[in-house]
């Protein structure tokens, strides 16, 4: 996965969260807590399934909260659609 590939994955992951949470995209960095950002259950299904839409990618919502950050999250992504 390019740079540039994982920058667009971060960016739409990124507006995907600041919809489900009310908060400015401009506000979330790769280092926050989704949870800390509320991220809810239901969310984190919606954020998945629009992930997987956009980039054919199986992504199972558990995993969100697997991570301790969106940029963690957006790694895990971005390497399996390398692999």
């Amino acid at each position: 996965m390019t740079d540039t590939s994982e920058s667009r994955l971060f960016s739409f992951l990124r507006e995907q969260v600041a919809q489900r949470t009310k908060t400015s995209a401009d506000q979330i960095r790769m280092d926050m807590s989704l949870s800390d950002l509320g991220l809810q259950s239901i969310d984190a299904v919606l954020v998945c399934g629009e992930v997987e839409d956009r980039f054919d990618v199986e992504v199972d919502p558990a995993e969100i909260f697997q991570h301790d950050t969106l940029g963690d999250f957006a790694r895990s992504i971005a390497d399996r659609m390398a692999a």
